[in-house]
């Protein structure tokens, strides 16, 4: 199963006794990038809003503009719903326009 991989990947590396730290290089940039979607619909269903601004920085792109492209991408089915509470979270007005640009391009099939 694709949409698994990432997780028994992971798995396996911890088992394995890898550093918790760099497990995470286990991961193709896709995978990681899918695992970040993942986690961060996670922490939405929850209502954490505060956490899932802070997830902002556990994301392996350097800038926001790259997630957010890479994010787009990805084809996670909940990329949408993860981008529009990561807007409706995020304290900076110009960060928070830019991902629900990028929340309505994925639901219209833009890029």
């Amino acid at each position: 199963e694709p949409v698994l991989r990432p997780y028994a990947l992971l798995w396996l590396a911890e088992q394995e006794g890898g550093d918790p730290e760099s497990t995470l290089e286990v991961l193709t940039r896709a995978e990681a990038t899918w695992l970040w979607v993942d986690t961060a619909a996670a922490v939405a269903d929850h209502g954490e809003s505060r956490l899932l601004v802070r997830h902002l920085d556990s994301a392996v792109q350097g800038t926001v503009p790259a997630l957010l492209e890479e994010v787009r991408a990805v084809g996670h089915p909940r990329t949408v719903q993860v981008l529009v509470a990561l807007a409706a979270a995020h304290p900076d007005p110009a960060l928070a326009k830019a991902v629900r640009r990028a929340a309505f391009q994925v639901h219209t099939g833009g890029v």
